[in-house]
């Protein structure tokens, strides 16, 4: 018998309200008791609660210090000026480790290298900055017979579906300090099998990439490269689940050329989880509307541009129907339907100084663990 007074509430009730609840409210939850532990643990849950609560973060990297920051942006039209005067920078710091970059984010996970503290050693570590959990990836053997590692050319993070796996993507150049023979070797660590893989090269044909900008769209990382027997502009996709290169249909711009661009003036985004190209000097975005379909990339102009400079565009990222392209001193909000300004967010008075910062990547707020379920 239910005592005189006390309310039963229904526990479907209960989970809509935990759907809605910020993931470090659910974290503290996660300690009342066994009984809560375990349904808000759950893939279901978690997936679940992404999709209902979507808090972004934007990461960025002071040169001078190495030191990552990060601000939680109010960047809805809705927000008031409260919210906004709250966005201030928040040191982003793993223990035991100095922090060094961030290369990419999904899911609410971070990937990113460090040094050990005590060892100096650099390491990739992928991190959920909410809930402050971590786990450092095995080295990979970068060693390629009679060649030497020159650099990194690409590091990212994105989720395999197929599968149900996170993986890591790297693109490294090797170079024969003979010759001038070049190797572009494409790496690729499974978390939930704790192990790297050295998967097909990056093909010859295409001039490597000094890659300004990627998108996770379709199961695949997306960037413009140069073909270089055709001397053409083209977009090119590493799918995270069989590990291949394939080209995806150029839209047919304005003067009627594929792609004819500039490709560093351009920047490959995720809008609306459809692959995008901003065009910085045209003011243009371009979205393919059915993905891999040629004729359906629709162009939708930006208004509004007209008294920025190129320049002081520093990053474009996507988030509640808004295109914003953060400048030095202000963010501008776009609607993404008709291309319209629909905000301009002063941030003069965030602390963090413009000339040594280097914005990394969008994260949003969720209760994915790094500590994956991996084989045995």
């Amino acid at each position: 018998m239910a005592h005189k007074g006390i309310i039963s509430i229904p526990s479907e009730l209960i989970t809509e309200i935990l759907y809605r609840l910020p993931s470090k409210s659910v974290g503290r939850f996660r300690s009342v008791s066994k009984e809560w532990l375990s349904p808000l643990s759950s893939p279901e849950f978690i997936k679940t609660h992404q999709n209902t609560l979507n808090r972004n973060y934007l990461f960025f990297r002071l040169s001078s210090s190495n030191e990552i920051n990060f601000i939680p942006f109010h960047y809805h039209a809705e927000a008031n000026k409260e919210e906004e005067e709250e966005s201030v920078p928040t040191k982003f710091q793993l223990q035991f480790h100095n922090n060094k970059r961030i290369h990419g984010s999904c899911n609410g996970l971070v990937l990113l290298s460090a040094f050990r503290l005590c060892s100096g050693h650099e390491t990739l570590i992928i991190s959920n900055p909410t809930t402050r959990e971590f786990v450092e990836l095995p080295d990979c053997d970068f060693k390629i017979e009679g060649h030497r590692f020159v650099y990194f050319i690409m590091r990212d993070l994105g989720y395999d579906s197929v599968t149900d796996d996170y993986k890591v993507v790297t693109i490294n150049r090797f170079q024969n300090p003979t010759d001038d023979d070049l190797i572009m070797c494409v790496h690729v660590y499974s978390l939930r099998r704790n192990t790297w893989t050295r998967v097909i090269d990056f093909p010859d044909k295409y001039h490597w990439p000094r890659i300004r900008s990627k998108a996770l769209v379709n199961g695949s990382f997306h960037w413009v490269a140069y073909n270089v027997p055709d001397q053409t502009k083209v977009i090119v996709a590493f799918n995270l689940a069989d590990e291949n290169f394939s080209e995806v249909p150029s839209p047919t711009l304005s003067n009627g050329n594929d792609l004819d661009i500039f490709y560093k003036t351009c920047r490959v985004v995720v809008v609306d989880e459809k692959l995008a190209i901003f065009l910085l000097y045209e003011g243009e975005v371009w979205l393919m509307n059915e993905y891999g379909v040629k004729g359906s990339w629709t162009k939708i102009k930006l208004y509004g541009l007209e008294q920025i400079h190129m320049f002081d565009i520093r990053f474009v990222f996507y988030g509640n129907g808004k295109l914003v392209l953060v400048c030095d001193n202000e963010m501008l909000l776009f609607d993404i339907e008709d291309g319209r300004l629909s905000k301009r967010i002063d941030t003069s008075g965030y602390r963090y100084p413009r000339a040594d910062t280097h914005f990394s990547c969008v994260c949003v707020e969720s209760l994915v663990s790094p500590i994956f379920n991996r084989v045995n």
